[in-house]
């Protein structure tokens, strides 16, 4: 069986159907697509006239003077993950000063952003094709949850064990306590407590696979106990990807997405498996 693992996406429409494209291309058996998977700011475009707009982006206040432009201009704001607001000038003014407004239009552009991915996924993916599973990441609003229980052709995984081929994904966006103070983190007794519950539904550790991206105690304890043949970790930040042993398990966790690379890219892993084993391994970049 082979599956591709793709995470880190936060927002990137671009990134998105670089990885409905990577099921095909890689040949695989089956899709898994992590998070985090929401981006983290919006864009304002403010309306300055019938056929102008002023950008504020990168340090800079961007000029757009036709629709076709400004259609170019959102495009690549969506590309690189971000959302965009048209607004008036006074609009804009008044969201500034309200913080609680800015999160009430931020959960709103963020739900928008999953139904259109959900909607791409419909058109773009085949009934008759390979099982493509989706979870949020720890960072994740839970705001989006529900419209993953209705997805279509992207199917839900998160806390859940779900079979595949004879395999069995085990998948939770939990996390221990970061310094962020992530949507899903909890303290690693409850978090520990929730993983052994969810894991002690696998039938057969050589032939699972535990997509447990929190980097805490309690999932190193899970890992020990139950020794899953791979276990997908949260992404790495660096080149290439991470590879190490826990045990017999194989972890690994695909490159994520550093300020210096010059395009949004989608980083993920290529899987092998055979009776149990892992045969063969890729990191990969698109």
């Amino acid at each position: 069986m082979r599956v591709f693992t793709a995470s880190g996406l936060e927002g990137s429409t671009l990134c998105f159907r670089k990885f409905l494209g990577a099921i095909d291309t890689y040949h695989a058996d089956v899709g898994v697509l992590l998070g985090d998977l929401t981006g983290r700011k919006i864009v304002s475009v403010i309306k300055k006239g019938s056929s102008s707009w002023e950008v504020p982006l990168d340090g800079k206040v961007h000029e757009i003077d036709s629709p076709a432009a400004l259609a170019e201009v959102t495009a690549q704001i969506e590309d690189h993950g971000d959302y965009w607001l048209e607004q008036t000038p006074d609009e804009y003014e008044h969201l500034r000063s309200n913080p609680t407004l800015v999160e009430l239009y931020f959960k709103s552009l963020v739900r928008e952003r999953i139904q259109e991915w959900l909607a791409l996924a419909d058109d773009r993916l085949s009934a008759g094709g390979p099982p493509v599973f989706i979870a949020p990441g720890s960072g994740d609003w839970r705001i989006i949850d529900e419209l993953f229980e209705h997805g279509g052709r992207l199917l839900p995984c998160d806390d859940r064990i779900v079979d595949v081929d004879g395999y069995q994904l085990v998948t939770s966006s939990s996390s221990g306590p970061t310094e962020w103070e992530l949507a899903r983190e909890m303290d690693d007794h409850d978090l520990h407590k929730k993983l052994l519950e969810l894991c002690s539904g696998v039938d057969d550790p050589d032939f699972a696979i535990f997509n447990l991206q929190a980097d805490s105690k309690a999932a190193q304890r899970i890992v020990k106990r139950f020794q899953p043949v791979v276990r997908v970790r949260g992404s790495l930040t660096g080149n290439g990807g991470g590879v190490s042993k826990a045990g017999r398990t194989l972890e690994l966790s695909p490159r994520s997405a550093m300020v210096e690379d010059a395009a949004p890219a989608l980083f993920g892993v290529l899987l092998k498996l055979e009776n149990g084993e892992v045969q063969d391994y890729l990191f990969t970049e698109a």
